[in-house]
C-alpha cells in the first residue's frame, strides 16, 4: 500500500496553500453559517465574475465559488512562500503582509464591483477571515519547512 506514496516532496506553495485553503473554507462555512447559509460567502465570490445576483441556492454558483476561493488562497499562499523564500521576510511578518492584502483586496474588490465575499461579510467577519489567513499561513509554512530543508 506504500507503493503508491509519492518520493518526491511537494512543493512549499502546495503544502502551505493546502493548509490555508482548508482553513479558509472552514471559517467561510461557519461565518456563512452564522448568516444563516453556509454557502453564502461562496456564492458572493463567484458571483463577481459571473455577474449574478447573490444567492445561496444556486448550487453552480455556489461550487464556482469554492473553486474560485481555492484557488485564492493557493494564490496568497504562493505569494506568502515567496516573500518568505526570496525576498527574506519572516514567516509573521509576511502572514501580517497577505493577511492584510487579502483584507484589502476583498474591500477595493467589492467597492469597486458592488459585489463580492465583502458586500455579505461584515467588517468584523472579514477581519477574522484575515487572522485566520495569516494564522494558516503560518502554520501551513511549518508543514513546509521540512520540504524547504529536505531541497537544500
Amino acid at each position: 500500500m506504500l507503493c503508491i506514496v509519492s518520493k518526491q516532496p511537494t512543493s512549499p506553495g502546495v503544502a502551505t496553500g493546502s493548509v490555508v485553503a482548508a482553513a479558509t473554507t472552514g471559517a467561510l462555512v461557519a461565518i456563512g453559517h452564522r448568516l444563516g447559509s453556509a454557502a453564502l460567502p461562496f456564492a458572493a465570490i463567484s458571483a463577481l465574475v459571473f455577474h449574478r445576483t447573490v444567492t445561496a441556492a444556486d448550487a453552480g454558483l455556489v461550487f464556482a465559488g469554492l473553486v474560485f476561493h481555492v484557488t485564492i488562497a493557493f494564490v496568497w499562499s504562493f505569494i506568502f512562500v515567496f516573500l518568505v523564500t526570496r525576498a527574506r521576510l519572516s514567516d509573521v511578518v509576511a502572514a501580517i503582509v497577505i493577511a492584510v492584502g487579502e483584507l484589502v483586496t476583498s474591500w477595493i474588490v467589492t467597492l469597486s464591483t458592488g459585489v463580492g465575499v465583502a458586500s455579505v461579510l461584515q467588517l468584523g467577519d472579514r477581519i477574522v477571515l484575515a487572522l485566520v489567513y495569516g494564522l494558516a499561513l503560518v502554520v501551513g509554512m511549518r508543514f513546509a519547512l521540512p520540504l524547504l530543508r529536505n531541497a537544500r
